[in-house]
């Protein structure tokens, strides 16, 4: 009894010394445990700051593609202006007026003539010949640079939106400017950003994208749109100084409400423009805070037992930790995929290694459905005109390689505005569906079906011989209609008229395609719709009604 009570005595030596390294081992043990969360913390930083920069790239990559897509539509638009308009300025309205497919890619599509003034207006023909832009900076970057420029950011004078201008010179023969066509995209417009916007990091991230001058061309408040970074209170937070001069990757940071986060940025190619997301670190470190508490106990309860029991926690914490290192060292090597973080382990790090394999399936799926979204018409299932623009140049040099002939049918419904004014657009759609769907049954597999825009659609067809097979085809799609359309219970007689156009090997080009097959789809209409229009490229139409 007197050695027991000698060991507990508090002046006693052995009690001291059990106390000390009692303690010792707590805060090894605990150190020890901490620190390897920290290891861990720090691995998640890098996996997280990675995928997101991936994330942000796939963004990055999307919009690149976009504003290609709208320069090259301008680009087509004025490779097809017709001599009328070329010589007669005050067409040019009408001409726009002709192409309301343009309004999926554009907020408005204005014209200038060589002096800056204002000759044509998609929205608004009131304001037509009443102003001038020559002074404007995207107007003297485009004559001084003879080709098409992205504008910076400014409020439209005409719609007192925040936008920005595409622009394309069109030139003589001799290279003087005679007109200059324009195409403005909404800031605000859920059309341009929205199919990017579902990339934001987690639930409380966000995106924002602004100029290399520092100008916010997007962002979660809009009060922020059109204004400067450096001209805000605070100034520009270190993180977006250093994109402006730059820096292209991610960073730990705070953002102007003093939110501590994971800052990515991402510099465009088509324009002077930079792409950032913001993923907050409270909760991108969510799974790994949840278990800073069970590692503390644990490591007491460690502490209590010895110094071997607690060299052994260790070792038995660390040998996860360093599973979870070479997975993240084979993967940036290249020589495992992220499917060796799905694991079963139901302890702290099984949870780590899963929420990094959840985090990369969402970036695939993503990734996979920003695929989808870019080529695929939603309502139809067909193909949109950014597929259908690929579809149609690769169709064109299979043609060449094969010496065969190619064509192409451009269609549209006959009356459809009347359909939507008098049953609603709801039914106008069942049309549309209803349409596509005729329309894919009555082509071969190997021709490509696509929907413009409202209820314009083409079709390319290849292997043909030569132009005689295109009235065959014409009729059959003519026919396909005849039967009623049944949508939502009631009954549509629904008639359409189609322009063919047919491409011989050699010099065809799908402007060229193009305009012949739309000046086809023209004399169909003028003949009483109904019926369809064949053409040959330099050559006039034939038209047949049914």
């Amino acid at each position: 009894m007197h050695k027991i009570w000698k060991f507990f005595n508090p002046r006693s030596f052995k009690f001291k010394m059990t106390v000390l390294v009692g303690v010792l081992v707590l805060c090894a043990t605990g150190s020890v445990a901490l620190t390897s969360l920290s290891v861990a913390q720090g691995q998640m930083v890098s996996v997280i700051g990675n995928q997101q920069y991936a994330l942000l790239t796939s963004a990055a990559a999307y919009i690149d593609d976009d504003l290609n897509a709208k320069k090259a539509l301008l680009r087509v638009l004025a490779e097809g202006l017709p001599a009328e308009v070329v010589e007669h300025p005050q067409r040019m309205q009408a001409f726009i007026e002709k192409h309301p497919s343009l309004r999926e890619e554009f907020f408005n599509l204005v014209a200038f003539d060589a002096t800056g003034k204002l000759i044509a207006s998609m929205n608004d023909r009131r304001v037509v010949g009443t102003l001038n832009f020559a002074a404007r900076e995207y107007f003297i970057d485009t004559v001084r640079l003879r080709e098409g420029v992205i504008s910076r950011p400014f409020k439209s004078q005409l719609s007192g939106k925040p936008i920005v201008l595409v622009t394309e010179p069109i030139y003589d023969e001799a290279g003087k400017l005679l007109y200059m066509i324009a195409g403005g995209i909404n800031l605000q417009s859920p059309t341009f950003f929205g199919q990017w916007e579902q990339l934001k990091p987690g639930k409380s991230g966000y995106l924002f994208m602004l100029t290399d001058d520092g100008t916010i061309l997007h962002h979660p408040d809009p009060a922020r749109v059109l204004k400067r970074v450096d001209d805000e209170t605070g100034g520009a937070m270190p993180s977006t100084l250093a994109a402006l001069r730059g820096f292209d990757g991610w960073m730990q940071g705070k953002t102007k409400p003093g939110v501590q986060a994971i800052i990515t940025y991402k510099h465009l190619h088509a324009a002077d423009w930079i792409i950032g997301a913001v993923y907050p670190e409270s909760e991108a470190f969510t799974p790994i805070t949840d278990i800073y508490a069970q590692v503390i106990i644990a490591s007491s309860g460690v502490a209590l037992l010895a110094s071997c029991a607690g060299w052994l926690a260790v070792m038995l914490l660390l040998r996860p930790l360093g599973d979870l290192g070479r997975h993240v060292a084979n993967i940036r090597s290249g020589h495992a995929d992220i499917a060796v973080f799905d694991i079963a382990r139901k302890d702290e790090f099984g949870k780590l290694s899963r929420a990094f394999y959840a985090l990369s399936l969402q970036r695939e799926a993503a990734e996979s459905n920003l695929a989808v979204l870019a080529r695929t018409d939603m309502l139809t299932g067909l193909h949109n005109r950014r597929m259908f623009d690929e579809a149609l140049a690769a169709a064109l040099t299979r043609a060449r390689r094969a010496g065969t002939g190619l064509a192409l049918a451009y269609l549209d419904i006959d009356y459809f505005k009347k359909i939507n004014d008098t049953y609603g657009h709801g039914i106008g759609d069942l049309v549309l569906i209803e349409f596509a769907k005729r329309l894919k049954a009555c082509v071969r597999a190997s021709d490509t079906v696509a929907r413009l825009a409202g209820d314009e659609f083409v079709i390319i067809f290849e292997q043909l011989r030569d132009q005689s097979e295109l009235a065959i085809l014409g009729k059959k799609i003519v026919q396909e209609m005849v039967v009623h359309f049944d949508c939502g219970g009631i009954g549509l007689h629904v008639t359409t008229s189609v322009g063919l156009a047919f491409g011989a090997q050699g010099d065809t080009t799908a402007g060229t395609l193009l305009t012949a097959a739309d000046t086809a789809l023209y004399q169909a209409k003028s003949a009483g719709r109904n019926g369809y229009a064949v053409t040959s490229i330099g050559s006039p139409a034939l038209t047949e009604a049914l």
